[in-house]
């Protein structure tokens, strides 16, 4: 896993916020980026902590987890490559409202200063403009999974999950079916969808059987997507800047 110099060559640019930079400018923050490369489990910062900067995410898998005063998650939502995280908290808050661990195997990520930042947005308005359209996009997606979990059942959100991850973090093979790019656990899943980790494995077991998903080794293998989409009840809530 390496990280290029240049940010042109960075295969998620095209997804990232700042992807209407002009060459001076994508120069410039090529300069300033700090390259990382981290392990699972490993954080790229927590709750509480002062708020240092953004990461910028180029491959594999992050969750952000916000906890309440007893420690019990109160939000949790997946980091994918081309997203950012620690956005959400450097414009008013000193400190990150969450946590940002790492759930594949490893993650690389450029690491963008608050000060280099701001410093970005007092220059270019088409960082302004993305970074709206960005925190607008990650709230109502927070809202209607609110809402999904009162009125949707844990399968239909299961189904969801695993069709947004086939969709952004999968590779075709045998034609039709698309493999997870890394292996992601039964218990990041209940994480994420904030159930008992029992639920999850027992509806996975019951989407193997029904010929929705097997496993290539401990990746996902989704073998029908159409059935997932079906049973995701699927509204695109991820708008893309």
């Amino acid at each position: 896993m390496s990280i290029p110099s240049s940010c042109n060559s960075c295969s998620v640019f095209k997804n990232s916020l700042f992807k209407d930079f002009d060459d001076t400018h994508v120069s410039w923050l090529a300069d300033k980026k700090q390259p990382h490369i981290l392990s699972k489990k490993e954080l790229l910062f927590s709750q509480g902590e002062n708020v240092k900067g953004i990461y910028c995410h180029l491959q594999g898998l992050a969750k952000v987890e916000q906890k309440n005063a007893s420690g019990d998650i109160q939000f949790t939502r997946l980091v994918l490559p081309g997203d950012t995280s620690g956005h959400r908290s450097i414009f008013v808050e000193k400190e990150y409202k969450g946590t940002a661990s790492v759930i594949s195997d490893s993650l690389s990520a450029c690491f963008i200063s608050k000060m280099d930042v701001l410093n970005l947005l007092s220059n270019n308005p088409s960082l302004a403009k993305n970074l709206i359209i960005r925190i607008s996009g990650e709230l109502n997606r927070s809202e209607r999974e609110v809402i999904s979990v009162k009125e949707q059942n844990v399968r239909n959100r299961l189904a969801f999950l695993l069709f947004n991850l086939a969709n952004e973090y999968a590779d075709v093979i045998n034609h039709s079916q698309l493999m997870i790019k890394t292996e992601i656990t039964k218990k990041d899943i209940a994480n994420l969808l904030m159930v008992a980790n029992e639920t999850i494995i027992r509806l996975m077991s019951d989407m193997k059987n029904e010929g929705l998903i097997h496993y290539h080794g401990k990746q996902i293998v989704i073998e029908d997507m159409d059935k997932l989409k079906q049973i995701s009840c699927v509204v695109d809530v991820y708008p893309k800047v």
